[in-house]
């Protein structure tokens, strides 16, 4: 029985250990966004406030269910089979947290793509495909009241993993690619994009690490709840990369350029170029007022900040 408890509730609560060292990374990241970006438009405001709140309250959910089943169930063996509707209500938190942050992501490659109606729509479709997935499972496990009804949901399962990590891969790469198209004759130019497309390998790297390692642990050991226990961290990468994102862009304006023709000549940053995308004016990059006094100098290509 011990060991059991090892790999099922004692796996919940290294879980949610977990998802709380990641929200309190997240409210960091959430602090220092409103500290330094007072002056961004309300969507990306409200976008920030509504995953923070999302990831708050699903780890308000998993710590009651873990303290539902160790404190006030213990010794109630007949209990620890039930399942709550916290843990039932939960993958629908993680699907709408992640939605949020992929549809962020999505709107880059629309802008980056100059709207690529087709490319955005079919990564569009893959993520809804796992969002409904999750709401499937959710309404399954309530409907038949058993923690261990996931082991009859192999299929939806699988495909939850397997087409997430597929989907993020496919984002990342995306991105990657449009963003070496936005290399230029400037060196601090190219420098940034190779930073930038760093992040992004890293970004969708890590949550698709992540959900191939949910699926094979879901696969040899179905009967654990190790494979719950990595998925509550699971939106939270998401969130946190969201977060990274946006407040990687003040590191990352140019400041000082210097063309490549004439390295001794610094050129002086004096406003920011931005680009007007739908709803607001989001800011990319430096450009110096001054570039085109200089001769032969090159035409600078602006991109939106992706990541």
């Amino acid at each position: 029985m011990g060991s059991q408890l090892d790999t099922t509730y004692g796996a919940l609560l290294i879980g949610v250990l977990f998802a709380t060292f990641f929200q309190g990374i997240l409210s960091l990241q959430a602090y220092v966004y409103h500290v330094n970006y007072p002056d961004d438009i309300w969507q990306l405001k409200t976008l920030v406030a509504v995953v923070w709140s999302l990831d708050a309250a699903h780890l308000v959910l998993i710590a009651q269910a873990c303290y539902h089943y160790l404190v006030r169930s213990f010794g109630e063996t007949s209990k620890l089979v039930i399942s709550t509707p916290e843990l039932d209500l939960h993958l629908i938190f993680v699907g709408l947290a992640t939605l949020a942050c992929q549809g962020f992501f999505l709107h880059r490659i629309w802008v980056c793509s100059r709207r690529n109606h087709i490319l955005t729509c079919l990564l569009s479709a893959g993520c809804l495909v796992v969002f409904v997935l999750d709401v499937i499972i959710s309404a399954q496990i309530i409907t038949h009241d058993s923690v261990s009804y996931f082991t009859v949901l192999r299929s939806e399962v699988i495909a939850v993993f397997s087409i997430g990590a597929g989907v993020d891969l496919a984002i990342a790469i995306v991105l990657v690619l449009y963003l070496q198209q936005g290399k230029t004759d400037f060196h601090r130019t190219n420098s940034v994009l190779v930073r930038v497309v760093y992040f992004t390998v890293a970004t969708g790297l890590a949550t698709s690490i992540l959900a191939i390692g949910c699926l094979v642990a879901y696969l040899v050991a179905p009967n654990t709840f190790i494979f719950i226990a990595m998925h509550f961290s699971l939106g939270r990468l998401y969130t946190n990369a969201l977060l990274a994102t946006l407040n990687s862009r003040q590191s990352l304006r140019l400041t000082p350029y210097t063309h490549p023709s004439a390295p001794s000549i610094a050129i002086m940053t004096t406003r920011v170029v931005t680009s007007t995308v739908d709803a607001g004016e989001y800011p990319m990059t430096s450009r110096s007022m001054k570039d085109s006094d200089l001769p032969g100098s090159p035409t600078v290509r602006v991109l939106p900040m992706v990541s």
